[in-house]
């Protein structure tokens, strides 16, 4: 009997981990990150058109991987971030566009995306100090629209959260404030808003 018990107790314990491997989202990110785009990087510094381009609202994909070495990536719907790990789900929406033409500067910042060398940590940053620092120190741009984030309140906007892990060196960007208080991480301040 106890042994019938031990018997269906593995079993469970290997359906459950074969459904949890098979149950992840894939992304389209399959190779080294130093390989794996031929998109043209957008920084602080690109200059564009000066011909506006159609503004877009994408969803910003939330994803996570776990272990020893936990990270919280992002990835737009047209390819801006990185994806490594689970899909969590839809952590924003904001808009987007091809060029910076016709953007109202007093309504939106841009927001950058960068990757850690080591897939350590995942940053999202409106300052251009912050960007170049991290640039400069072998981070990866991986953004490659232009991404707008609301200066302020409005239009059904929340407040996006900015939460750092010192324990994994992890960023987390969320609109619920309590999820990052509640995780015990470092607040850091408020990127913009976002839907």
């Amino acid at each position: 009997m106890k042994a019938q018990k031990t018997l269906v107790k593995i079993a469970t314990l290997l359906v459950v981990s074969i459904f949890l491997f098979t149950s992840c989202d894939r992304d389209d990110l399959d190779t080294a990150p130093e390989t794996a785009h031929s998109k043209v990087e957008i920084t602080p510094d690109t200059q564009t058109s000066s011909k506006a381009s159609a503004v877009v609202n994408e969803s910003v994909y939330r994803f996570y991987q776990g272990g020893a070495t936990s990270v919280h990536t992002y990835k737009t719907e047209s390819g801006s971030g990185y994806a490594l790990g689970r899909r969590e789900g839809v952590a924003f929406v904001t808009p987007t566009s091809q060029t910076s033409a016709g953007v109202d500067r007093s309504k939106y910042n841009f927001l950058w995306f960068l990757l850690h060398p080591n897939l350590k940590d995942f940053v999202m940053t409106t300052n251009s100090r912050e960007f170049w620092n991290l640039k400069n120190n072998g981070w990866r741009n991986v953004t490659y629209k232009y991404i707008h984030i609301q200066k302020g309140p409005g239009n059904g906007t929340r407040k996006l959260y900015r939460f750092y892990d010192p324990a994994n060196s992890d960023h987390l960007f969320t609109k619920n404030y309590s999820e990052g208080v509640n995780a015990g991480l470092k607040y850091e301040g408020v990127v913009g808003w976002v839907r």
